[in-house]
């Protein structure tokens, strides 16, 4: 019982948050199950992390007690390089291989679900080792700053950048990650500097929600304008699904059996009445 109440606390926070960050990011239908998939890889990439943290012989718990240059050296150098690559390379070898990640709000989107997953993991690890009543502290600020950490290569995920720079951008925005989360650990470490770690990340969260706007603002996909075109069966005249009646022949639309329609975003030929389009994932309205 006690440690399935663990479990439970230490998933709560993680998913809180990923609903907050994903939920109705633009009008193109959110795959799911692509999100939980990331989220599973962010959780699973704690191992390979835990695995180098064996090697080199850290322990984080150690930490607590060692002096400012010990904390200092192992959270710039290997803590955060480590952890940021890590949820990086969840992406980078998942979803951004797929039709699912085409522009920078699907980074960042993907970005928040690996880094919420590998906080979970976190999570559970802390739940278990010091009880549910570590989530109280923990849950709501280690989970979002991972978020926060990660939000800055999530942007470097971005397949429309030219491909020879798209290793050099996502390289630097490691490095700015790492440093960030650096930061955040030192200070978090230290009595007197955990009131700068948690401004960092109010901070930090203050500044991802508004490119979170900003993106789904710019988004391809943000406007409700997706009405699909068909060819009338009837005068094969090209027709909006919205439309009442056909403009060549004035049959009502209601009326005609169409069997196939085009994506007005990427002019993609799919099965009529279909919610999105197979190519681009663009929600299809009918009515506007």
């Amino acid at each position: 019982m006690a440690v399935s109440v663990a479990v439970f606390t230490a998933l709560v926070p993680g998913f809180m948050w990923l609903w907050v960050f994903t939920h109705g990011r633009s009008y193109r239908g959110a795959p799911l199950k692509m999100l939980l998939i990331t989220f599973l890889l962010g959780m699973l990439s704690t191992i390979p992390v835990g695995i180098i943290y064996v090697v080199l012989d850290l322990d984080i718990e150690d930490l607590q007690t060692a002096d400012f240059s010990t904390v200092a050296t192992a959270m710039f150098f290997i803590v955060g390089p480590v952890e940021e690559t890590s949820k990086f390379l969840a992406v980078r070898l998942g979803v951004f291989n797929t039709r699912h990640l085409r522009e920078p709000l699907d980074g960042l989107i993907y970005g928040a679900a690996a880094s919420l997953g590998f906080a979970t993991a976190e999570n559970i690890g802390y739940s278990l080792a010091f009880g549910p009543e570590v989530m109280i502290a923990r849950g709501p600020i280690s989970t979002v700053a991972h978020v926060v950490f990660g939000s800055i290569w999530a942007l470097s995920l971005n397949p429309q950048a030219p491909a020879k720079r798209q290793n050099a951008i996502a390289v630097g925005a490691l490095v700015a990650a790492a440093l960030l989360h650096g930061t955040f650990n030192v200070f978090a470490f230290s009595g007197w500097g955990i009131f700068v770690s948690i401004a960092l990340v109010a901070v930090g969260s203050v500044v991802v929600v508004r490119m979170f706007r900003r993106l789904k603002s710019e988004s391809t996909y943000h406007l409700r304008r997706n009405v699909p075109w068909s060819v009338c069966p009837i005068c094969a005249t090209t027709l909006r699904q919205d439309d009442n009646f056909c403009t060549g022949c004035g049959t009502a639309i209601e009326r005609l059996t169409l069997r196939t329609q085009r994506c007005a975003n990427c002019r993609t030929d799919s099965v009529a009445n279909g919610r999105f389009c197979p190519n681009c994932g663009d929600l299809f309205v009918y009515e506007l």
